[in-house]
């Protein structure tokens, strides 16, 4: 396999070489800087006692450019996570657990067709995938989205439709491989999203995770949004009620997860959402069911600039039977090398 992306690569960098003589258009590159703080205090239903946490604080960077149009880049470090900081060396052989470096991947374009080799995030999942880390509120993440190791290297094959669609199909490293490549573990994805008219949105996806030699997690995701005005009403349907966590193995469970959300966004600069996550009984039996309940809030106070958000949420998680209350800011320092 690693000879294989050895030569696609090979062969992709000498088309954008030629390329490259006849144009020179689109050239850019930009630094970004991330950083977020929560304030998480949370309060157990079950043990009468308080809690305090950080939340989702952490601070990332990204760097992005462009040669010409043919060919992109899209750089990702994760550098410090309310978990602790990220050193260089931490996990970073390892494709089961996350490191420091989420995305590291060069886009290579030919007319409606794109092709990507590197780290990228595996092409599962509904809407729920689409949300940067930064972005995320985990008072309202499903069980799929926390535990999937979801940042793999591989590569992809990306086309654009007609009529506002894409379709794409990746291989990457599995994320129950404990080193990537050396493992011999591999993930496969198909993708399909697109917008139907100016109100409905969908993106579908089936992947084939490989826990071991014949041995594959089948997942499948359906999610929808719909726009009506300042509304927004989406949802997000998938087969897998979260994980086998025991000293034997890590594995997903069999079931079914939906994530409901509505959001109403009067201006660029405010919008309020409810979110519920619903997990059903896994199909052994051995998880119970479970719920999450949310309301969030996000303010842009600069004028012209989404660079600063001031945020709040707020949940209810059943299998913990604990409430939180979370005040945060984010900031987005950006930095134009050309």
């Amino acid at each position: 396999m690693k000879k294989l992306l050895i030569s696609i690569a090979a062969l992709l960098l000498c088309s954008f070489a030629h390329s490259q003589e006849a144009d020179n258009l689109g050239s850019y590159a930009e630094v970004k800087l991330i950083s977020r703080l929560d304030l998480n205090p949370n309060y157990s239903l079950g043990d009468s006692e308080m809690g305090f946490d950080f939340g989702n604080s952490l601070f990332c960077t990204t760097f992005e450019g462009a040669a010409s149009e043919h060919f992109s880049w899209f750089i990702c470090n994760h550098w410090f996570s309310a978990s602790g900081f990220k050193w260089p060396y931490q996990n970073l052989g390892r494709s089961d657990e996350t490191n420091w470096l989420d995305y590291c991947y060069a886009d290579f374009s030919f007319g409606n067709w794109t092709f990507r080799l590197g780290k990228d995030f595996m092409a599962t999942g509904g809407f729920e995938g689409d949300t940067w880390d930064w972005d995320a509120y985990y008072s309202s993440t499903s069980p799929y989205y926390d535990g999937l190791s979801c940042y793999q290297w591989g590569g992809k094959i990306m086309y654009a439709l007609p009529a506002d669609m894409n379709i794409s199909l990746q291989m990457t490293t599995s994320p129950y491989g404990l080193h990537p490549f050396s493992s011999g573990l591999w993930a496969y994805s198909a993708a399909w999203d697109g917008e139907i008219g100016s109100n409905l949105a969908f993106k579908t996806s089936y992947s084939a995770i490989q826990y071991d030699k014949g041995d594959f997690d089948h997942v499948f995701c359906l999610g929808t949004e719909l726009y009506l005005g300042d509304w927004t009403l989406g949802c997000d349907c998938f087969n897998n009620s979260g994980y086998y966590d025991t000293e034997e193995e890590y594995r997903m469970a069999k079931g079914n997860t939906s994530l409901i959300r509505v959001q109403y966004a009067p201006s660029e600069r405010f919008d309020v959402q409810l979110r519920a996550m619903l997990v059903g009984k896994d199909k052994q039996g051995l998880l119970s069911p479970w719920q999450k309940y949310a309301a969030s809030a996000q303010f842009y106070p600069l004028n012209d600039s989404q660079d600063l958000r001031l945020h709040t949420s707020m949940g209810y998680d059943t299998l913990l039977n604990s409430f939180s209350l979370m005040v945060g800011a984010k900031y987005e320092f950006s930095l134009k090398l050309w």
